[in-house]
C-alpha cells in the first residue's frame, strides 16, 4: 500500500516492482477511486530510479483530488508494470496510529 499527501507538491513514492520496464517507454502513474471506480487521477512522473524491489518515483498530484482509497497502476507504454492500493490523505491532518498497549502479568507458582 502506498500513502500520499493530498498536495500538489512533488512527492517521492516507492512503488513495488513486479517486472522490468520496457526500454524507452513512457511511464504513467494513474489511480481510480475504489468507491465509484470512475474518478481517474493521472499523476505526472517527474523522475524515476530503479531498485531491485521497487521503483523510486517522484510525482505530483493534480489539484482537487479527493482524499480516500484508490487503485493505482504504473504503466510503461501499454504494459502494466505495477498495481496496488493507494491512500491519499489530507496533508493538514497528521496520520493516526492505532496501537493498543498490551500488558502481561506473570504470577509465580
Amino acid at each position: 500500500m502506498i500513502y500520499l499527501n493530498n498536495t500538489t507538491d512533488a512527492q517521492v513514492v516507492y512503488v513495488p516492482r513486479d517486472t522490468e520496464l520496457p526500454v524507452g517507454a513512457t511511464v504513467r502513474f494513474t489511480a481510480k477511486s475504489t468507491v465509484d471506480l470512475d474518478t481517474p487521477v493521472t499523476a505526472l512522473v517527474i523522475d524515476m530510479e530503479l531498485h531491485r524491489v521497487y521503483y523510486n518515483v517522484a510525482l505530483t498530484l493534480p489539484e482537487g483530488v479527493a482524499p480516500g482509497e484508490y487503485q493505482y497502476e504504473l504503466t510503461a507504454g501499454d504494459e502494466v508494470v505495477s498495481t496496488g492500493l493507494l491512500i491519499i490523505r489530507d496533508a493538514r491532518t497528521p496520520a493516526t496510529e492505532y496501537n493498543k498497549q498490551t500488558e502481561y502479568e506473570q504470577y509465580e507458582s
